[in-house]
């Protein structure tokens, strides 16, 4: 657990080892939604849809549908193994096909009126056009108050792959419980993207809306 507290934290410190990046020429919206389909105490089945669009906001250019299965195995741990079909714009006019397998595990770094929760992440990358498949490793890090209704967010991401380090993802918003089980997070998001030598960076308005039909709990305040 100690080995996986300090990479959550070498999360903060990476980006600011990136090299220079090219001006970004475009804000994006990403929409991300959540249908928890299932609840227990130990094991919660959910199923959601993504949508980027960029261009001035007029063109979709990444869809996807995915589905996760989360275990909770104690108070220290949880694992998710999870499924996502991609559909991405390649041209104009033509569209490409990703199938993305993962498998990840949540743990808690810090419990207290904020908590801050790490996630290391693997995926698996099949069936892209032209371009072999591959593994990608994620390492995730979030800030939020869990027992307030509406809470300051914080998110911040790294991923790697066969070239090493190639992404850096920072999220700031805020999130709001409005109804039990059901929440909405609204954040900018500023991410650099390594593309050959190049660190392109990337700007996106983020909204992420979870809804659990049936959840009963109310948030503590």
């Amino acid at each position: 657990m100690r080995r996986l507290a300090a990479l959550s934290f070498a999360v903060l410190v990476l980006p600011s080892l990136a090299e220079p990046a090219r001006a970004a020429d475009d804000v994006e919206s990403w929409t991300d939604v959540e249908l928890r389909v299932f609840e227990s105490d130990r094991i919660a089945w959910s199923a959601g849809g993504v949508a980027r669009v960029r261009d001035s906001l007029e063109s979709v250019y990444d869809r996807r549908v995915e589905t996760d299965v989360d275990l909770v195995l104690s108070d220290l741990v949880s694992v998710t193994l999870g499924y996502v079909l991609l559909n991405r714009t390649l041209t104009g006019v033509d569209f490409g096909w990703d199938h993305r397998v993962r498998a990840g595990l949540t743990y808690p770094l810090l419990r207290r009126d904020f908590r801050v929760e790490g996630t290391t992440l693997y995926e698996r990358h099949i069936g892209q056009a032209d371009v072999r498949d591959f593994n990608r490793y994620r390492q995730q890090v979030d800030v939020e108050r869990p027992r307030s209704r509406l809470s300051p967010w914080f998110h911040q991401g790294v991923a790697i792959e066969r070239r090493g380090f190639m992404r850096s993802r920072s999220r700031l918003g805020v999130r709001w419980s409005f109804a039990p089980g059901h929440s909405v997070r609204g954040a900018y998001q500023y991410e650099r993207i390594r593309i050959g030598a190049i660190w392109q960076p990337r700007h996106a308005i983020y909204s992420e809306w979870s809804f659990a039909p049936g959840a009963r709990d109310p948030v503590e305040r």
